[in-house]
């Protein structure tokens, strides 16, 4: 044996060095830094597909209840209180029991359903242009133009989530006059 060499019963059994397990751990743990990152945006990307859903539902629920009654439904007179709660970073079921309440009753005269739980508060303001004019919704681009030659029955719905608990809102917007879904730029659907 010359020196330097292992003896062959040291080859056999030689394992990892500390620094190679430093690398792998070092790799898994960037590896899971980018996961984390892609999970998060994926699970609030999954939140804002649950408002256009709700959004559309209440819309298809106002265009009968206006179809009948030839107004539309608001269950508030501003964009508070939230139905089913406030909220949080938590999810609510949609008929949250409430019978006697005005706003869930109002809600359930609307008669919008949903698939499950939802993350995020609603609320539905309605009136008759010109005698009422539109809710304003400050954070969507030329609103206030786009809305001001109303005359006729109008609904303007905002949707507001909390995901991360930090009491500040996700808010989005619509109105009966535009499919249009605007997002708040401050926070967004990623806040």
């Amino acid at each position: 044996m010359q020196f330097g060499e292992r003896p062959r019963s040291y080859a056999k059994r030689r394992g990892f060095t500390l620094s190679e397990l430093m690398i792998v751990v070092a790799m898994i743990g960037v590896l899971a830094a980018i996961a984390m990152v892609g999970y998060r945006r994926y699970i609030r990307g999954a939140a804002a597909s649950e408002v256009k859903a709700v959004v559309s539902g209440i819309r298809v629920a106002e265009e009968a209840y206006r179809a009948e009654t030839f107004q539309y439904l608001g269950c508030t007179k501003s964009f508070t209180p939230w139905y089913p709660a406030t909220p949080n970073d938590k999810k609510r079921n949609w008929d949250n029991g409430q019978t006697g309440n005005a706003l869930h009753d109002c809600w359930m005269q609307l008669n919008v359903t949903t698939d499950g739980p939802v993350r995020f508060g609603y609320a539905v303001v309605a009136g008759i242009a010109p005698s009422e004019g539109v809710a304003n919704v400050p954070f969507c681009q030329n609103w206030a133009t786009a809305h001001a030659t109303v005359n006729g029955p109008w609904f303007v719905v905002q949707a507001a989530g909390d995901q991360d608990a930090d009491n500040e809102f996700s808010l989005f917007a619509s109105s009966s006059l535009t499919g249009e879904l605007c997002v708040d730029p401050k926070n967004g659907d990623d806040e």
